[in-house]
C-alpha cells in the first residue's frame, strides 16, 4: 500500500501544484472489480480488457507475486509492451514484468529482499541493487517510498524540477534519490553513516555472502586491525563481525526460502553453510523453524 499510495498521491499533488487535471489515473485488475490488499483495504477497480487508453501501466506488487501464473494476463501485458508505451513496476510487480518479457532487453530492479530469487529465476535480465531503474519505455523500483523518487522523477521529466521539488518538500522528503543510490540488504546500514569504518565492513560482507571470507580479511580490506573490528561492531551493532555476517547470509538464505525453487542444499551452497545441516542449525535459532518448515509455513 505504501508503493502503490505513493504513485497515485504524488499525480494528486502535481495536479494541485498546477491546479489542472494533467494526470489522471484508473486501478485496473485481472478481470476483477475489487482487489484486497493485504491490510484488507479493497481497491475498486476495473477489468484489464475494459482499459481503452493509456500513457504508463505501472505493475504493482507485493508478497507473493512470485507466484503470480496468469497466462492470459501475462499475454495482455506482453502484448501492451509491444505498443512501445511506457511500462514497468513497482516493487515486487517486477516478477510480474518480467514474466511477461517487459524486462528482457533492459535493466530491472526489485525490492533486496528479493534480489536473490529473482536473479535465480530470471538469469537472462539485467537486475541492479538501485532502488530504481528507468531505461527507454522501461522502469523499476524497490517499492516502499522508492516509488516516490519514482513518480517524482517522471514529474520533473513532465513539469520541471520546481513541480517535483514542491512535492518533495511537502512531503518532508530531504533528498529525490535516482537509480545511483544502492540498496542494502541489512537494516545496520542506518548506523554505518556512524563510522564509514562499519560501512565499508558490511559493504564487504555483502559482497561476499555466497563465499564468505575471514573476518581478518574483512578487517583487511577495510584497513582496521581484527581488534578494532570487532570494537566497531560491538559499540553500534551489539553483536560480533562474526554473527552479524552469519545473520546477513540467513537473511539471504530465507528470502531464497520463500521465493524460489532451488533445494535447501543449494540454497545453503549458495548462501555459504557447510552443508544443509549446517544452515539448519542456525536458521532454525533465528527464525525458529528449520528450512523445510519455514518453507512449507510460506
Amino acid at each position: 500500500m505504501v508503493a502503490l499510495s505513493c504513485v497515485i498521491d504524488t499525480l494528486r499533488a502535481a495536479n494541485d501544484e498546477i491546479d489542472q487535471h494533467y494526470y489522471r489515473w484508473t486501478l485496473i485488475g485481472d478481470q476483477t472489480t475489487s482487489v484486497a490488499s493485504s491490510s484488507d483495504i479493497t481497491l475498486q477497480t476495473i477489468p484489464n480488457d475494459q482499459l481503452e487508453e493509456f500513457d504508463t501501466l505501472i505493475i504493482c506488487g507485493g508478497d507473493g507475486s512470485h507466484l503470480f501464473n496468469n497466462r492470459s494476463a501475462l499475454n495482455w501485458l506482453a502484448g501492451a509492451g509491444r505498443t512501445g508505451r511506457k511500462i514497468g513496476s513497482i516493487s515486487d510487480g517486477a516478477y510480474v514484468a518480467a514474466a511477461a518479457g517487459l524486462f528482457d532487453r533492459c535493466r530491472s530492479t526489485i525490492h533486496w529482499k528479493c534480489q536473490n530469487a529473482y536473479r535465480e529465476r530470471f538469469p537472462q535480465i539485467d537486475v541492479r541493487m538501485s532502488i530504481l531503474e528507468v531505461e527507454g519505455n522501461r522502469f523499476s523500483c524497490a517499492g516502499g517510498t522508492a516509488s516516490l523518487d519514482l513518480m517524482l522523477k517522471f514529474v520533473s521529466d513532465d513539469l520541471g524540477k520546481g513541480v517535483a521539488g514542491r512535492i518533495a518538500d511537502n512531503y518532508f522528503h530531504d533528498v529525490i534519490r535516482g537509480d545511483d543510490c544502492v540498496q542494502h540488504m541489512t537494516s545496520a546500514f542506518r548506523f554505518a553513516i556512524k563510522d564509514k569504518r562499519l560501512s565499508d565492513a558490511l559493504l564487504c560482507m555483502e559482497a561476499n555472502l555466497e563465499e564468505p571470507i575471514p573476518i581478518t580479511e574483512v578487517a583487511s580490506i577495510v584497513g582496521i586491525s581484527h581488534r578494532q573490528i570487532h570494537r566497531i561492531f560491538e559499540r553500534h551493532l551489539k553483536v560480533s563481525p562474526a554473527q552479524h555476517y552469519r545473520a546477513m547470509r540467513l537473511v539471504r538464505a530465507e528470502g531464497l526460502l520463500k521465493q524460489s525453487s532451488l533445494s535447501i542444499s543449494e540454497i545453503a551452497n549458495g548462501c555459504g553453510f557447510q552443508s544443509s545441516s549446517h544452515l539448519s542449525k542456525f536458521f532454525k535459532a533465528q527464525y525458529e523453524l528449520t528450512p523445510a518448515r519455514y518453507r512449507s509455513s510460506r
